[in-house]
């Protein structure tokens, strides 16, 4: 974190923490308290449920099935205590014993962060699940363009062969975005499988290049309109 924080550009004046549980650190903490970071970090505690399950939940509005709540802890080894907010939901509620008689047997699945933003629990549940979008930039980028392999080991080669990666990565999704909205939905290993890995033959008739596609291809008509869409757009 430290090397982070030294790389950032002087403009840069408002920065906000956003982590994992790896980063459940009291030593982090402070660290970015003294630099007032802004912070919201998952909890990882030894008996964490327990320490839920003995707080006041409250009903989360319009939000059936889930509660909140929020209270200061100081763990184990920490200068001071800070504040956690938590969610819960309801995952399983049936009848033990018999189905008819029986009394329901409520499950919850915890979610439970340490923050200074002073949002409410589910804002910052919410928040922390805008992670997942960057999960998935990070996945596609080593797994679906090839940055996971970079087996160089030149300094300047390997993060050269990586910004490249990302481009060719935001490239993809900007053409898919631009043109077909339902299609940024897909991964970029299955855009390739279905648009550019395609059998086809390239012949030349009257001077003119084709490329002629199988006529069982199943994607041909989304691969034809792609192209006529890609060759109407105007940045004027």
């Amino acid at each position: 974190m430290k090397g982070c924080f030294a790389r950032l550009p002087k403009r840069v004046w408002s920065i906000a923490v956003r982590a994992d549980s790896a980063f459940f650190h009291g030593e982090l903490l402070d660290f970015l308290e003294e630099k007032g970071t802004q912070y919201l970090i998952k909890a990882k505690l030894r008996g964490l449920e327990i320490l839920l399950e003995s707080k006041k939940w409250r009903k989360v509005a319009n939000r059936p099935g889930f509660e909140s709540t929020a209270f200061e802890f100081k763990c184990q080894g920490w200068k001071k205590a800070r504040r956690f907010a938590a969610v819960r939901e309801v995952i399983i509620s049936k009848a033990e014993g018999n189905p008819l008689f029986g009394l329901p047997k409520v499950q919850y699945t915890y979610f439970c962060y340490v923050s200074n933003m002073g949002l409410s629990p589910m804002a910052s549940h919410k928040y922390y699940g805008q992670r997942a979008t960057s999960e998935n930039w990070i996945e596609w980028c080593k797994n679906h363009m090839a940055s996971g392999s970079i087996l160089t080991r030149d300094f300047w080669a390997s993060p050269a062969i990586f910004q490249t990666c990302i481009l060719a990565c935001n490239l993809m999704v900007w053409m898919m975005w631009l043109n077909d909205e339902a299609g940024f939905k897909e991964e970029p290993g299955t855009i390739r499988m279905w648009l550019i890995s395609v059998p086809a033959r390239l012949v030349t008739r009257s001077r003119r290049w084709h490329l002629k596609l199988s006529k069982s291809y199943p994607f041909k008509q989304r691969w034809i309109y792609l192209e006529d869409s890609i060759q109407k757009l105007s940045f004027a």
